[in-house]
């Protein structure tokens, strides 16, 4: 009977314990409004010509975020759809890397939510990205750090999405 009571208790308090816990967020300003990131982060730079700005959290996880205008890039069509400018924008990013002799690879693309996931190896790790469409603006969102591996990072990128979308 101890253990009914007990587990009734517990069935009752884990969800209230639950809601209490407030979720930490930062917010960080781009060119183009704000992004809500999961955790506590730190702005390091930004860089003016592509709109990334740099964060780094206490475990020393390096991210860069952009959100730009999709009409504000060369390769962008009003007649696509917004998947197919995603695909643009990878074919660009990723072109680019290639040419200057990094290594390139698509991870997951996803045409319901308009997101790609890629990757590309400057020579000391393998960075993540996540290029999708939010409204009329492309956001670009990367992960830079050996602290995680290939699978936590898609999730990272992939909830960082879903909570800006």
């Amino acid at each position: 009977m101890k253990k009914i009571i007990i587990f009734s208790i517990l069935l009752f308090i884990l969800p209230i314990f639950n809601y209490a816990q407030e979720k930490v967020f930062s917010n960080v300003k781009t060119n183009s409004g704000e992004v809500k990131i999961p955790g506590e982060w730190k702005q390091l730079n930004s860089m003016d010509d592509s709109g990334q700005t740099y964060l780094k959290n206490g475990n020393g996880v390096i991210i860069a975020i952009a959100k730009n205008p999709q009409k504000a890039y060369s390769f962008y069509k009003n007649d696509n759809s917004d998947f197919e400018n995603v695909k643009e924008f990878y074919k660009w990013d990723s072109n680019y890397r290639s040419e200057n002799n990094f290594k390139t690879k698509k991870l997951k693309e996803n045409s319901k939510l308009n997101y790609i996931i890629w990757q590309y190896n400057d020579g000391k790790l393998d960075n993540i990205f996540l290029f999708g469409v939010v409204g009329n603006f492309f956001l670009n969102l990367l992960v830079y750090t050996d602290l995680w591996n290939e699978s936590e990072k898609i999730e990272f990128l992939e909830n960082l999405f879903e909570i800006n979308k």
